[in-house]
């Protein structure tokens, strides 16, 4: 090789290490003003007013009843109907992915909470149904977030309140024509 080459090699070499940090500084510039403005950042408000409702309501259940609760409950027991509903529609309710769903309502039938029968016609299938302590326990649950419900308007105010439970639902509803249009594809 000539001097030329090598030369020619430790100048794009130079380059490339100089502009690696010039995207360094350029990402941690970037970061710094993300990271700045955190307190506001949706992602994080969502995560982390559920991680404090779910334990509010935890608290708030295990004062109230001596009937078995767990938060993750609610997203099953809220999904099924009166008159039953199958494991599948449950899933898909629930937006759970059937193994999930499986081993939740394996645990929600062991204690007492749900029962499940195999369909007379698919035996697939199986249709799940609220025992009676089922549904005590979501009378409770129901009693339980009218009370934090009160307090958030009493917090925010009543019109504030109704604003942001329109907003949220908007935001469902556009997040489930979003992966409705992917699973037609």
């Amino acid at each position: 090789m000539t001097i030329f080459v090598l030369l020619g090699l430790l100048v794009v070499k130079l380059y490339h290490k100089r502009m690696g940090t010039k995207k360094k500084k350029a990402i941690l510039a970037e970061l710094t003003d993300y990271m700045q403005h955190n307190e506001r950042n949706w992602v994080r408000l969502i995560a982390v007013t559920k991680r404090l409702t779910d334990g509010w309501m935890q608290n708030a259940m295990d004062a109230s009843t001596d009937i078995p609760f767990k938060t993750s409950f609610m997203k099953f027991l809220t999904n099924i109907s009166l008159k039953g509903t199958t494991n599948q529609e449950l899933a898909k309710r629930a937006m759970q992915p059937k193994q999930a769903m499986s081993r939740t309502v394996k645990e929600l039938e062991a204690e007492g909470l749900i029962k499940t029968e195999k369909s007379k016609r698919d035996g697939r299938s199986a249709k799940i149904t609220l025992t009676d302590e089922g549904k005590k326990l979501l009378l409770v649950a129901k009693q339980e977030q009218a009370k934090l419900t009160d307090a958030y308007k009493e917090l925010v105010g009543e019109e504030n309140f109704a604003i942001a439970v329109d907003v949220l639902c908007q935001i469902i509803a556009y997040h489930e024509s979003l992966s409705q249009v992917e699973e037609g594809d």
